[in-house]
């Protein structure tokens, strides 16, 4: 059960998107939003998600919220995912 809920993870291409997006680095939700090209409210539910299952965790500054990976094997997840997809994972230097 554990298991199936992390990978359907993957299957989410928003969630797939932020996982990428946090690699090496951190994003506030408002940046998070940006690069889902959606509201901060709909990046915010898809952090909380992520946060839930362990990929990522946050730290604070003031009244913002920096989110990051948290287990870098769920970067090596996605990046299986996307090469089984038939996709490029994007590199850090490309992102």
């Amino acid at each position: 059960h554990q298991t199936a809920e992390r990978l359907a993870v993957l299957g989410n291409p928003a969630r797939l998107a932020l996982l990428l997006a946090l690699d090496g680095r951190e994003l506030c939700v408002c940046d998070s939003a940006k690069v889902l090209g959606g509201s901060v409210s709909g990046a915010s539910q898809h952090l909380k998600e992520l946060r839930r299952l362990g990929a990522i965790t946050f730290r604070t500054a003031g009244k913002m919220a920096y989110y990051r990976i948290a287990d870098p094997r769920w970067i090596d997840l996605a990046r299986s995912a996307l090469d089984l997809a038939g996709r490029p994972a994007r590199t850090k230097a490309s992102a």
